[in-house]
């Protein structure tokens, strides 16, 4: 969860971004996420629907934003 407080969002796209293209996201970037919800909110977009972002970022990502 972001810092309390924190007015700070940050937004990645995923393709090309997050991950390879069409690829899922990789340990690295994973971790590198997790730390930066600490600081701040984090939020991902793109032009993949909601399944097919979730099948590249994992499901244990999306289970780890809040509400």
């Amino acid at each position: 969860m972001a810092a309390p407080g924190s007015s700070v969002l940050c937004l990645f796209d995923v393709d090309g971004t997050l991950t390879a293209p069409r690829q899922k996201i990789t340990a690295e970037m994973a971790d590198f996420l997790q730390k930066l919800r600490k600081k701040v909110r984090v939020g991902v977009v793109g032009g993949s629907d909601f399944d097919k972002v979730q099948e590249q970022l994992g499901d244990d990502e999306h289970s780890k934003s809040p509400g």
